[in-house]
C-alpha cells in the first residue's frame, strides 16, 4: 500500500474538502479520487463520505484516522533518520583492525573522523588480531569496514593504502646485532626465533614461503609486545613490522633484512554494497593522516 494514499485521506480530513487537499499535495482531482478509491478497496472500508459542507471521514475513517497518523509520522522518522544518516548527522561506523594500524593509526584517525562527525558511533573490532577473522567479520556484517593485509575474498572492496617494512628483531647482546648493515634470513635461522600464533603469523608464513626461511621456533607468543619483550630479554628474535617498531620505545635491536620484505595495508569494505558515506569518509581521512604516521602512500 502506498504511503501516499495515508498522506492524501490525512489531508483530506484536515481540509474536509478532496480539491483543496488535492492542491496541496500536486494532484489532480481525478488523481486524488482514483487513490482514495484504491485506498477503500484495498482496504475493504467506505473512508470518506460527501455532505453539503465537503468531504467528511466516515465514521470507519475516524476510527482508521489516529492508526493512519501513526503509520505517516513513523515513515517520516525513517526518512528523518536516513537523511541523518546520509548527512552524517547519526549512525554507528564498525571499523575492524588488527594490532599495530589499532595502536598507531586508529587514535589519530577516529580523534579525526569524531571532529568532523561528532554524532557518528565508532566501535572497534580486533577478532583474534588475525586478518582471517578481521577478513571474516567484515564478510558477515560484523564490521563496516577493516583495515588488512592480504584479503583472501575477492568480493571486497579493496584498496591498497601503503606498505610496510618488516624487520628482524634481536636481543642486545646478540653477535648479530652488533654487526653493520642488514642480516640474512639464514642468520636468522641460527637464532632461536618468537613465533606469533596460528593465525597471527600470516606476514612472517608469507617470507617463510618467498624466502625459504625456516626459523626453529623457540617461544609462541600472543602479541607483538609480548614478541618484543621477549626478544630484549635475550630468549629469541623475531620479525615484526616497522609500524610497531617506529612507534614504540623498547631495548631490543631493530635490523633490516636482505631483500627488504614488506607488508602492503589495505582497506576494505562489502564488495556487493555502494560504499556507505561513513566509510568513505573515514578512508579520506585515513589517506590524509598516512604522511603522519611515518609511512609512503601508495
Amino acid at each position: 500500500m502506498e504511503i501516499n494514499k495515508y498522506r492524501l485521506l490525512l489531508k483530506i480530513a484536515e481540509f474536509n474538502n478532496i480539491t483543496s487537499a488535492a492542491r496541496a499535495m500536486d494532484y489532480t482531482q481525478s488523481a486524488a479520487s482514483h487513490a482514495i478509491n484504491s485506498l477503500e478497496e484495498e482496504l475493504g472500508l467506505k473512508v470518506l463520505q460527501r455532505t453539503h459542507s465537503g468531504t467528511q471521514l466516515t465514521a470507519d475513517g475516524n476510527m482508521l484516522l489516529p492508526s493512519i497518523r501513526e503509520v505517516v509520522e513513523s515513515d517520516d522518522r525513517v526518512h528523518a533518520l536516513v537523511n541523518s544518516i546520509n548527512s552524517m548527522q547519526a549512525g554507528d561506523l564498525k571499523i575492524g583492525a588488527f594490532t599495530s594500524v589499532s595502536l598507531v593509526c586508529l587514535p589519530r584517525i577516529i580523534n579525526k573522523f569524531h571532529e568532523q562527525y561528532p554524532n557518528i558511533k565508532v566501535d572497534i573490532f580486533s577478532g583474534n588480531g588475525s586478518y582471517e577473522s578481521l577478513e571474516h567479520a567484515l564478510l558477515i556484517g560484523l564490521v563496516d569496514c577493516i583495515f588488512i593485509c592480504n584479503p583472501i575474498s575477492g568480493s571486497l572492496n579493496y584498496i591498497d593504502l601503503f606498505k610496510d617494512p618488516l624487520h628482524a628483531v634481536l636481543p642486545p647482546n646478540h653477535p648479530y646485532a652488533q654487526r653493520p648493515g642488514p642480516i640474512t634470513f639464514a642468520q636468522i635461522e641460527d637464532i632461536p626465533f618468537l613465533m606469533p600464533p596460528d593465525g597471527n603469523n600470516t606476514d612472517i608464513l608469507h617470507l617463510c614461503k618467498q624466502f625459504e626461511f625456516t626459523p626453529h621456533i623457540a617461544f609462541t607468543l600472543p602479541d607483538d609486545f609480548s614478541l618484543l619483550a621477549m626478544a630484549e630479554n635475550g630468549l629469541g628474535c623475531t620479525i615484526l613490522p616497522n609500524l610497531i617498531l617506529s612507534h614504540y620505545k623498547h631495548g631490543a635491536v631493530v635490523k633490516e633484512i636482505v631483500g627488504h620484505p614488506t607488508r602492503t595495508v589495505g582497506f576494505a569494505s562489502r564488495g556487493k554494497e555502494a560504499i556507505q558515506p561513513r566509510v568513505k569518509a573515514l578512508l579520506s581521512i585515513t589517506r590524509q593522516l598516512l604522511p603522519s604516521f611515518g609511512v609512503h602512500p601508495l
